[in-house]
Protein backbone atom coordinates (compact mmCIF):
# COMPACT_ATOMS: atom_id res chain seq x y z
CA UNK A 1 0.00 0.00 0.00
CA UNK A 2 4.08 7.76 5.19
CA UNK A 3 11.41 15.62 11.76
CA UNK A 4 14.64 13.94 11.17
CA UNK A 5 17.75 14.39 13.30
CA UNK A 6 20.16 17.00 13.97
CA UNK A 7 22.93 14.09 13.88
CA UNK A 8 24.97 12.19 10.41
CA UNK A 9 23.95 15.49 8.31
CA UNK A 10 20.86 14.68 7.53
CA UNK A 11 18.09 17.89 6.80
CA UNK A 12 14.96 17.76 8.85
CA UNK A 13 12.09 16.64 7.13
CA UNK A 14 8.47 17.68 8.66
CA UNK A 15 5.95 14.34 9.42
CA UNK A 16 3.79 13.35 6.62
CA UNK A 17 0.56 11.91 7.21
CA UNK A 18 -0.95 12.17 3.93
CA UNK A 19 -4.09 13.66 2.77
CA UNK A 20 -6.82 13.09 4.93
CA UNK A 21 -5.03 10.58 7.06
CA UNK A 22 -6.62 9.61 10.67
CA UNK A 23 -4.18 10.67 12.96
CA UNK A 24 -6.31 8.97 16.01
CA UNK A 25 -4.92 5.60 14.51
CA UNK A 26 -1.87 6.62 13.06
CA UNK A 27 -2.84 6.18 9.33
CA UNK A 28 0.22 6.51 7.57
CA UNK A 29 -0.02 8.90 4.26
CA UNK A 30 0.82 6.82 1.44
CA UNK A 31 3.57 8.09 0.19
CA UNK A 32 5.44 8.04 3.59
CA UNK A 33 4.46 4.47 4.09
CA UNK A 34 7.47 3.45 1.39
CA UNK A 35 10.50 4.88 -0.22
CA UNK A 36 10.51 5.60 -3.65
CA UNK A 37 13.17 3.60 -5.29
CA UNK A 38 13.96 7.11 -7.29
CA UNK A 39 15.80 8.68 -4.03
CA UNK A 40 19.22 7.65 -4.02
CA UNK A 41 20.67 4.16 -5.45
CA UNK A 42 19.11 2.60 -8.32
CA UNK A 43 16.79 0.29 -6.26
CA UNK A 44 16.43 -2.07 -9.27
CA UNK A 45 20.53 -2.73 -9.57
CA UNK A 46 20.45 -3.19 -6.05
CA UNK A 47 18.11 -5.71 -5.85
CA UNK A 48 19.66 -7.65 -8.35
CA UNK A 49 22.28 -8.41 -5.81
CA UNK A 50 21.90 -12.53 -4.89
CA UNK A 51 21.59 -11.39 -1.34
CA UNK A 52 18.21 -8.97 -1.80
CA UNK A 53 16.86 -11.53 -4.95
CA UNK A 54 17.21 -14.43 -2.31
CA UNK A 55 15.91 -12.93 0.66
CA UNK A 56 12.91 -11.35 -1.03
CA UNK A 57 12.73 -15.12 -2.13
CA UNK A 58 13.03 -16.99 0.59
CA UNK A 59 11.54 -14.91 3.35
CA UNK A 60 7.79 -15.13 1.60
CA UNK A 61 8.15 -19.03 0.90
CA UNK A 62 9.47 -19.20 4.78
CA UNK A 63 6.45 -18.24 6.17
CA UNK A 64 4.21 -21.43 5.94
CA UNK A 65 7.50 -22.71 8.57
CA UNK A 66 7.36 -19.51 10.95
CA UNK A 67 8.11 -20.74 14.33
CA UNK A 68 9.93 -23.59 13.20
CA UNK A 69 13.57 -23.15 14.52
CA UNK A 70 15.59 -23.97 11.25
CA UNK A 71 13.41 -21.21 9.46
CA UNK A 72 14.19 -18.73 11.91
CA UNK A 73 17.68 -19.63 11.73
CA UNK A 74 17.49 -19.08 7.87
CA UNK A 75 15.22 -16.10 8.11
CA UNK A 76 17.28 -14.16 11.11
CA UNK A 77 20.72 -14.78 8.61
CA UNK A 78 18.83 -13.28 5.57
CA UNK A 79 18.03 -9.96 7.40
CA UNK A 80 21.09 -9.50 9.35
CA UNK A 81 23.30 -9.78 5.72
CA UNK A 82 20.86 -7.00 4.21
CA UNK A 83 22.69 -3.64 3.28
CA UNK A 84 19.87 -1.66 5.67
CA UNK A 85 21.77 -2.59 9.02
CA UNK A 86 24.88 -3.98 7.27
CA UNK A 87 28.58 -2.60 8.82
CA UNK A 88 29.28 0.87 8.12
CA UNK A 89 32.36 1.57 5.91
CA UNK A 90 32.74 4.98 8.17
CA UNK A 91 32.25 5.32 12.15
CA UNK A 92 29.07 6.01 13.97
CA UNK A 93 30.09 9.55 15.19
CA UNK A 94 26.33 11.11 16.12
CA UNK A 95 25.28 8.47 18.42
CA UNK A 96 25.70 10.47 21.37
CA UNK A 97 22.45 12.38 20.44
CA UNK A 98 20.49 9.25 21.01
CA UNK A 99 19.93 7.64 24.45
CA UNK A 100 18.38 4.06 24.21
CA UNK A 101 15.11 3.49 26.43
CA UNK A 102 14.67 0.23 28.03
CA UNK A 103 10.91 -0.83 28.98
CA UNK A 104 10.46 -1.71 32.71
CA UNK A 105 10.94 -5.14 33.61
CA UNK A 106 13.60 -6.06 30.36
CA UNK A 107 16.64 -7.79 31.29
CA UNK A 108 19.51 -7.70 29.22
CA UNK A 109 23.73 -8.98 29.52
CA UNK A 110 26.29 -6.47 28.80
CA UNK A 111 27.03 -8.17 25.54
CA UNK A 112 23.27 -8.16 24.44
CA UNK A 113 22.57 -4.63 25.03
CA UNK A 114 26.11 -3.51 23.15
CA UNK A 115 24.83 -5.67 20.08
CA UNK A 116 20.88 -3.91 20.28
CA UNK A 117 23.10 -0.38 20.64
CA UNK A 118 25.67 -1.06 18.02
CA UNK A 119 22.68 -2.18 15.55
CA UNK A 120 20.20 0.40 16.36
CA UNK A 121 22.54 2.96 16.05
CA UNK A 122 23.86 1.55 13.04
CA UNK A 123 20.24 1.52 11.34
CA UNK A 124 19.58 5.22 12.61
CA UNK A 125 23.25 6.18 11.05
CA UNK A 126 21.85 4.93 7.48
CA UNK A 127 18.37 6.28 7.74
CA UNK A 128 18.47 9.47 9.47
CA UNK A 129 15.58 8.59 11.80
CA UNK A 130 14.54 10.11 14.97
CA UNK A 131 13.46 7.21 16.51
CA UNK A 132 14.54 3.07 15.94
CA UNK A 133 12.99 -0.36 17.02
CA UNK A 134 13.64 -3.53 16.59
CA UNK A 135 12.19 -7.15 16.72
CA UNK A 136 11.95 -9.23 19.99
CA UNK A 137 11.70 -12.56 21.35
CA UNK A 138 8.29 -13.39 23.04
CA UNK A 139 8.98 -16.47 25.68
CA UNK A 140 6.30 -19.00 26.28
CA UNK A 141 5.48 -20.77 28.85
CA UNK A 142 6.37 -23.88 27.55
CA UNK A 143 10.02 -22.63 27.48
CA UNK A 144 10.49 -21.57 23.98
CA UNK A 145 10.23 -18.31 22.39
CA UNK A 146 9.05 -16.75 19.26
CA UNK A 147 9.92 -14.51 16.88
CA UNK A 148 7.86 -10.96 17.37
CA UNK A 149 8.21 -9.77 14.09
CA UNK A 150 6.66 -6.13 14.50
CA UNK A 151 5.08 -3.68 11.48
CA UNK A 152 4.41 -0.18 11.67
CA UNK A 153 3.27 1.28 14.56
CA UNK A 154 -0.96 0.43 15.13
CA UNK A 155 -1.61 2.12 17.96
CA UNK A 156 -4.90 0.32 17.48
CA UNK A 157 -3.40 -3.03 17.79
CA UNK A 158 -1.27 -1.72 20.34
CA UNK A 159 -3.13 -0.05 22.91
CA UNK A 160 -5.10 -3.59 23.15
CA UNK A 161 -1.66 -5.95 23.15
CA UNK A 162 1.06 -3.61 23.88
CA UNK A 163 2.87 -5.35 20.81
CA UNK A 164 4.90 -2.05 20.15
CA UNK A 165 6.58 -2.53 23.52
CA UNK A 166 10.16 -2.91 23.54
CA UNK A 167 13.50 -1.10 23.16
CA UNK A 168 13.79 2.39 21.30
CA UNK A 169 17.07 4.23 20.15
CA UNK A 170 15.33 7.55 20.41
CA UNK A 171 16.75 11.13 20.32
CA UNK A 172 17.54 13.22 22.88
CA UNK A 173 15.68 16.19 21.96
CA UNK A 174 13.05 14.46 21.16
CA UNK A 175 12.83 12.70 24.28
CA UNK A 176 13.36 16.03 26.22
CA UNK A 177 10.55 17.45 24.28
CA UNK A 178 8.14 14.52 24.90
CA UNK A 179 9.30 13.49 28.27
CA UNK A 180 9.93 10.21 29.39
CA UNK A 181 7.81 7.30 28.39
CA UNK A 182 5.33 6.40 31.74
CA UNK A 183 6.23 3.50 34.16
CA UNK A 184 2.43 2.49 33.80
CA UNK A 185 2.06 -0.34 31.29
CA UNK A 186 -0.89 0.80 30.48
CA UNK A 187 -0.08 4.74 29.53
CA UNK A 188 2.45 3.41 27.48
CA UNK A 189 0.37 3.17 23.95
CA UNK A 190 -0.87 6.24 24.49
CA UNK A 191 2.77 7.68 24.60
CA UNK A 192 3.97 5.62 21.91
CA UNK A 193 1.04 6.96 19.40
CA UNK A 194 1.78 10.38 20.74
CA UNK A 195 5.47 9.76 19.03
CA UNK A 196 4.40 8.48 15.84
CA UNK A 197 2.27 11.45 15.65
CA UNK A 198 5.12 13.81 16.19
CA UNK A 199 7.44 12.43 14.07
CA UNK A 200 6.24 10.58 11.32
CA UNK A 201 6.66 6.82 9.43
CA UNK A 202 9.41 7.87 7.66
CA UNK A 203 11.28 9.16 10.81
CA UNK A 204 10.67 5.77 12.87
CA UNK A 205 12.87 3.10 11.66
CA UNK A 206 13.38 -0.49 12.43
CA UNK A 207 15.56 -3.16 12.64
CA UNK A 208 13.84 -6.82 11.61
CA UNK A 209 15.56 -8.70 13.80
CA UNK A 210 14.96 -9.79 17.56
CA UNK A 211 17.63 -8.01 19.50
CA UNK A 212 15.89 -8.37 22.97
CA UNK A 213 13.95 -10.89 25.29
CA UNK A 214 10.48 -9.71 26.25
CA UNK A 215 9.18 -10.45 29.69
CA UNK A 216 6.24 -13.22 29.52
CA UNK A 217 3.24 -11.82 27.84
CA UNK A 218 -0.11 -13.42 27.43
CA UNK A 219 -1.73 -13.11 24.40
CA UNK A 220 -5.38 -15.20 24.48
CA UNK A 221 -7.52 -15.11 21.79
CA UNK A 222 -9.33 -11.91 20.28
CA UNK A 223 -12.82 -12.01 22.30
CA UNK A 224 -15.99 -11.09 20.25
CA UNK A 225 -16.51 -7.19 20.13
CA UNK A 226 -20.50 -6.30 20.94
CA UNK A 227 -22.12 -3.55 18.83
CA UNK A 228 -23.80 -0.99 19.93
CA UNK A 229 -27.47 -1.21 19.26
CA UNK A 230 -28.82 -3.41 16.23
CA UNK A 231 -28.24 -1.71 13.25
CA UNK A 232 -30.06 -3.66 9.74
CA UNK A 233 -26.97 -5.72 8.55
CA UNK A 234 -27.65 -5.81 4.16
CA UNK A 235 -25.75 -9.48 3.10
CA UNK A 236 -24.44 -9.03 -0.24
CA UNK A 237 -23.84 -12.23 -1.60
CA UNK A 238 -23.08 -12.90 -5.50
CA UNK A 239 -24.17 -16.57 -6.39
CA UNK A 240 -23.94 -18.33 -9.79
CA UNK A 241 -25.34 -21.63 -7.42
CA UNK A 242 -22.13 -23.48 -7.93
CA UNK A 243 -22.11 -27.28 -6.24
CA UNK A 244 -18.71 -28.30 -4.37
CA UNK A 245 -17.96 -32.06 -2.87
CA UNK A 246 -19.01 -31.76 0.62
CA UNK A 247 -18.12 -34.30 3.10
CA UNK A 248 -18.59 -37.05 0.41
CA UNK A 249 -21.29 -35.50 -1.61
CA UNK A 250 -22.19 -32.23 -4.22
CA UNK A 251 -23.17 -29.80 -1.98
CA UNK A 252 -24.67 -26.05 -3.65
CA UNK A 253 -22.42 -23.74 -2.10
CA UNK A 254 -25.25 -21.08 -1.43
CA UNK A 255 -27.88 -22.94 0.46
CA UNK A 256 -25.09 -24.63 2.70
CA UNK A 257 -23.22 -21.03 3.41
CA UNK A 258 -27.09 -19.39 3.94
CA UNK A 259 -28.18 -22.59 6.16
CA UNK A 260 -24.64 -21.99 8.23
CA UNK A 261 -25.71 -17.93 8.76
CA UNK A 262 -28.95 -18.70 9.69
CA UNK A 263 -28.05 -21.25 12.57
CA UNK A 264 -24.91 -20.18 13.48
CA UNK A 265 -25.11 -16.01 13.64
CA UNK A 266 -26.30 -14.58 16.86
CA UNK A 267 -26.81 -11.27 15.31
CA UNK A 268 -30.20 -11.42 13.21
CA UNK A 269 -30.90 -7.91 12.13
CA UNK A 270 -29.87 -8.85 8.62
CA UNK A 271 -31.27 -8.87 5.34
CA UNK A 272 -29.69 -11.32 2.50
CA UNK A 273 -29.28 -9.44 -0.66
CA UNK A 274 -29.03 -12.40 -3.26
CA UNK A 275 -27.86 -11.69 -6.90
CA UNK A 276 -27.51 -13.90 -9.60
CA UNK A 277 -27.36 -13.82 -13.54
CA UNK A 278 -30.03 -16.66 -14.64
CA UNK A 279 -27.80 -19.54 -12.73
CA UNK A 280 -30.67 -19.93 -10.27
CA UNK A 281 -33.71 -21.41 -11.07
CA UNK A 282 -37.40 -20.37 -9.25
CA UNK A 283 -38.05 -22.94 -7.18
CA UNK A 284 -34.42 -22.61 -5.59
CA UNK A 285 -35.18 -18.72 -5.16
CA UNK A 286 -38.30 -20.07 -3.77
CA UNK A 287 -36.77 -22.33 -0.97
CA UNK A 288 -33.92 -19.51 -0.19
CA UNK A 289 -36.57 -16.62 0.41
CA UNK A 290 -38.76 -18.96 2.75
CA UNK A 291 -35.76 -20.22 4.71
CA UNK A 292 -34.84 -16.38 4.94
CA UNK A 293 -38.44 -15.55 6.04
CA UNK A 294 -38.47 -18.41 8.48
CA UNK A 295 -34.71 -17.66 10.12
CA UNK A 296 -35.10 -13.70 10.02
CA UNK A 297 -38.67 -13.03 9.63
CA UNK A 298 -40.56 -10.69 6.88
CA UNK A 299 -38.90 -8.67 4.63
CA UNK A 300 -34.88 -9.63 4.93
CA UNK A 301 -35.14 -11.31 1.54
CA UNK A 302 -33.77 -9.54 -1.39
CA UNK A 303 -32.95 -10.64 -5.10
CA UNK A 304 -31.98 -8.86 -7.63
CA UNK A 305 -30.72 -10.77 -11.25
CA UNK A 306 -27.98 -9.20 -13.38
CA UNK A 307 -28.06 -9.64 -17.34
CA UNK A 308 -24.55 -8.10 -18.07
CA UNK A 309 -21.64 -10.02 -18.90
CA UNK A 310 -20.23 -11.50 -14.98
CA UNK A 311 -18.30 -9.02 -13.39
CA UNK A 312 -18.05 -9.16 -9.44
CA UNK A 313 -17.79 -5.54 -9.28
CA UNK A 314 -20.81 -5.20 -11.20
CA UNK A 315 -22.88 -7.11 -9.12
CA UNK A 316 -21.73 -6.25 -5.90
CA UNK A 317 -22.70 -2.65 -6.51
CA UNK A 318 -26.17 -3.48 -7.98
CA UNK A 319 -26.90 -5.26 -5.08
CA UNK A 320 -25.74 -2.50 -2.84
CA UNK A 321 -27.89 -0.47 -4.76
CA UNK A 322 -30.86 -2.76 -3.69
CA UNK A 323 -29.64 -3.07 0.26
CA UNK A 324 -31.78 -1.10 3.00
CA UNK A 325 -29.10 -1.64 5.82
CA UNK A 326 -27.32 0.96 7.58
CA UNK A 327 -24.04 -1.78 6.89
CA UNK A 328 -22.76 -3.66 4.40
CA UNK A 329 -21.57 -7.43 4.40
CA UNK A 330 -19.66 -8.58 1.32
CA UNK A 331 -19.95 -12.53 1.67
CA UNK A 332 -19.22 -14.91 -1.00
CA UNK A 333 -21.48 -17.92 -1.39
CA UNK A 334 -18.20 -20.41 -0.59
CA UNK A 335 -17.86 -19.19 2.51
CA UNK A 336 -19.17 -20.77 6.19
CA UNK A 337 -19.34 -18.93 9.68
CA UNK A 338 -17.78 -20.25 12.28
CA UNK A 339 -18.10 -18.43 15.25
CA UNK A 340 -22.03 -16.96 16.55
CA UNK A 341 -20.44 -13.40 17.16
CA UNK A 342 -18.37 -13.38 13.65
CA UNK A 343 -20.43 -10.62 12.35
CA UNK A 344 -21.73 -8.63 15.24
CA UNK A 345 -18.02 -8.43 16.64
CA UNK A 346 -17.10 -6.94 13.08
CA UNK A 347 -20.12 -4.47 13.39
CA UNK A 348 -18.89 -3.20 16.36
CA UNK A 349 -15.51 -2.34 15.46
CA UNK A 350 -16.87 -0.79 11.98
CA UNK A 351 -18.89 1.19 14.37
CA UNK A 352 -15.88 2.72 15.98
CA UNK A 353 -14.55 6.33 14.96
CA UNK A 354 -12.68 6.17 11.94
CA UNK A 355 -12.45 2.11 11.39
CA UNK A 356 -13.87 1.78 7.38
CA UNK A 357 -13.50 -1.63 6.46
CA UNK A 358 -13.42 -5.02 8.58
CA UNK A 359 -11.86 -7.90 7.00
CA UNK A 360 -12.56 -11.44 8.79
CA UNK A 361 -10.27 -14.42 9.31
CA UNK A 362 -10.68 -17.25 6.88
CA UNK A 363 -9.00 -20.68 7.12
CA UNK A 364 -9.28 -23.58 4.42
CA UNK A 365 -11.10 -26.55 4.98
CA UNK A 366 -8.49 -28.03 6.81
CA UNK A 367 -7.83 -25.54 9.00
CA UNK A 368 -5.07 -23.70 7.19
CA UNK A 369 -5.11 -19.69 6.69
CA UNK A 370 -6.96 -18.64 3.24
CA UNK A 371 -6.66 -15.26 4.70
CA UNK A 372 -5.54 -13.11 7.43
CA UNK A 373 -4.80 -9.54 5.62
CA UNK A 374 -3.83 -8.60 2.27
CA UNK A 375 -0.26 -7.43 1.73
CA UNK A 376 0.45 -4.63 -1.06
CA UNK A 377 4.05 -5.20 -1.87
CA UNK A 378 5.63 -4.46 -5.37
CA UNK A 379 2.28 -3.09 -6.21
CA UNK A 380 0.92 -6.82 -6.15
CA UNK A 381 -1.87 -7.44 -3.74
CA UNK A 382 -1.39 -11.23 -2.19
CA UNK A 383 -2.48 -12.99 0.94
CA UNK A 384 -0.04 -12.19 3.84
CA UNK A 385 0.70 -15.17 5.60
CA UNK A 386 -1.68 -17.61 3.15
CA UNK A 387 -1.43 -21.33 4.01
CA UNK A 388 -0.18 -21.30 7.67
CA UNK A 389 -1.89 -23.12 10.64
CA UNK A 390 -2.78 -20.08 12.79
CA UNK A 391 -0.84 -21.21 15.95
CA UNK A 392 2.11 -20.11 13.70
CA UNK A 393 0.87 -16.71 12.94
CA UNK A 394 2.50 -13.98 14.32
CA UNK A 395 2.15 -13.59 17.71
CA UNK A 396 -0.73 -11.11 18.59
CA UNK A 397 -2.28 -11.74 15.11
CA UNK A 398 -4.90 -13.65 16.56
CA UNK A 399 -4.89 -11.51 19.95
CA UNK A 400 -7.17 -8.03 18.77
CA UNK A 401 -8.57 -6.48 15.79
CA UNK A 402 -4.88 -4.77 13.68
CA UNK A 403 -4.45 -2.68 10.16
CA UNK A 404 -3.81 -3.88 7.07
CA UNK A 405 -3.47 -1.67 4.10
CA UNK A 406 -6.96 -4.14 2.65
CA UNK A 407 -8.54 -6.96 3.49
CA UNK A 408 -10.41 -9.39 1.34
CA UNK A 409 -14.52 -8.80 0.11
CA UNK A 410 -14.54 -12.27 0.58
CA UNK A 411 -16.03 -11.27 4.22
CA UNK A 412 -15.78 -8.03 4.75
CA UNK A 413 -18.29 -5.16 6.27
CA UNK A 414 -18.37 -1.45 5.90
CA UNK A 415 -21.36 1.14 6.59
CA UNK A 416 -23.22 1.91 3.61
CA UNK A 417 -22.72 5.60 4.04
CA UNK A 418 -18.71 4.81 3.23
CA UNK A 419 -19.94 2.55 0.41
CA UNK A 420 -22.00 5.77 -1.01
CA UNK A 421 -18.89 7.92 -0.60
CA UNK A 422 -16.26 6.27 -2.21
CA UNK A 423 -18.79 5.27 -5.23
CA UNK A 424 -18.78 1.36 -4.24
CA UNK A 425 -16.44 -0.86 -6.45
CA UNK A 426 -14.50 0.18 -9.69
CA UNK A 427 -16.40 -1.33 -12.50
CA UNK A 428 -12.82 -0.89 -14.36
CA UNK A 429 -11.80 -3.81 -11.59
CA UNK A 430 -14.32 -6.66 -12.46
CA UNK A 431 -12.89 -9.66 -11.13
CA UNK A 432 -9.56 -8.85 -9.25
CA UNK A 433 -8.05 -6.30 -6.86
CA UNK A 434 -11.43 -4.27 -6.52
CA UNK A 435 -11.71 -5.15 -3.03
CA UNK A 436 -8.10 -3.54 -2.44
CA UNK A 437 -8.21 -0.98 -4.68
CA UNK A 438 -11.80 -0.24 -1.95
CA UNK A 439 -9.99 -0.25 0.97
CA UNK A 440 -7.01 1.57 -0.16
CA UNK A 441 -9.44 4.36 -1.16
CA UNK A 442 -11.16 4.27 2.52
CA UNK A 443 -7.59 4.75 3.64
CA UNK A 444 -7.56 7.73 1.82
CA UNK A 445 -9.75 9.15 3.36
CA UNK A 446 -8.72 8.65 6.94
CA UNK A 447 -10.20 5.45 7.58
CA UNK A 448 -8.43 2.44 9.08
CA UNK A 449 -8.53 -1.31 7.32
CA UNK A 450 -8.56 -3.23 10.13
CA UNK A 451 -8.92 -7.71 10.32
CA UNK A 452 -10.81 -8.61 13.11
CA UNK A 453 -9.58 -12.27 13.89
CA UNK A 454 -12.57 -12.91 16.17
CA UNK A 455 -14.60 -13.12 13.10
CA UNK A 456 -13.69 -16.80 11.49
CA UNK A 457 -15.08 -18.25 8.56
CA UNK A 458 -13.96 -21.23 6.45
CA UNK A 459 -13.59 -20.55 2.67
CA UNK A 460 -14.15 -23.24 0.10
CA UNK A 461 -11.57 -21.52 -2.10
CA UNK A 462 -9.16 -24.15 -3.51
CA UNK A 463 -6.32 -24.61 -1.20
CA UNK A 464 -4.23 -25.99 -4.77
CA UNK A 465 -5.71 -22.85 -7.14
CA UNK A 466 -2.87 -21.89 -9.44
CA UNK A 467 -1.27 -18.17 -9.04
CA UNK A 468 0.98 -18.42 -12.22
CA UNK A 469 -1.36 -16.48 -14.22
CA UNK A 470 -1.48 -12.96 -14.01
CA UNK A 471 -5.06 -11.08 -13.52
CA UNK A 472 -5.33 -8.84 -16.46
CA UNK A 473 -6.40 -6.37 -13.83
CA UNK A 474 -2.95 -6.02 -12.40
CA UNK A 475 -2.28 -3.98 -14.93
CA UNK A 476 -4.77 -1.40 -14.08
CA UNK A 477 -4.29 -1.30 -10.43
CA UNK A 478 -0.55 -0.35 -10.64
CA UNK A 479 -1.91 2.47 -13.16
CA UNK A 480 -4.27 3.71 -10.35
CA UNK A 481 -1.63 3.39 -7.39
CA UNK A 482 1.94 3.66 -8.76
CA UNK A 483 1.81 7.38 -7.57
CA UNK A 484 -0.01 6.87 -4.44
CA UNK A 485 1.86 3.64 -2.85
CA UNK A 486 5.42 4.74 -3.99
CA UNK A 487 6.28 2.87 -7.21
CA UNK A 488 6.22 -0.60 -8.49
CA UNK A 489 9.17 -1.60 -5.63
CA UNK A 490 6.45 -0.37 -2.64
CA UNK A 491 6.39 -2.30 0.46
CA UNK A 492 3.92 -2.73 2.70
CA UNK A 493 4.09 -1.28 6.36
CA UNK A 494 2.49 -3.85 8.00
CA UNK A 495 3.59 -7.10 6.92
CA UNK A 496 7.01 -6.65 4.94
CA UNK A 497 8.46 -3.90 6.89
CA UNK A 498 11.66 -6.25 6.61
CA UNK A 499 12.28 -5.23 3.31
CA UNK A 500 12.98 -1.27 4.47
CA UNK A 501 16.76 -2.38 5.06
CA UNK A 502 16.56 -3.23 0.98
CA UNK A 503 15.61 0.36 0.11
CA UNK A 504 18.71 3.01 -0.94
CA UNK A 505 18.60 5.41 2.23
CA UNK A 506 16.81 2.62 4.47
Amino acid sequence: MQTMGHGNGCQPVHPLLGSGAGVHYGLPGFRTAVTSPAQGDDWFSKFKRWRLAKAVRLIKELEIYRNFAPADRIRQWLIGIQPGIAPLRRRLSQSKDFVLLMPPGWQLTAAQRKRLQRLLARRQARTCAQVVSCDDWLPLASGKRLWRQKGQLDPLLDRVTGEAEGPLWIQRNLLQELGEPPEQLQARPAWRDHLFETVGAEAWAHVALPLAISPPVELPPAQAAQPKGSPLVSVLIPSGGFHKPMHGRSTMLLRHSLTCLLQRSDYRELEIVLIDGGELNAAELEEFENSIGYGLGPGRWRHARSDLPYSYSQRINQAAAAARGEFLLQLNDDTELLEPGAIGSMLAHAQETNIGVVGALLLYPGGRVQHAGVAVDNLAPRHAWVGCWPKRLPPGLLAAARQFQAVTAAVSLCSAELWQQLGGLRDDLPINYGDVDFCLRARQRGHAVVLDPASRWTHFESASRSTAGIPPELTRFRELWSEELGGRWCIDPYVSRWRELMLPKR
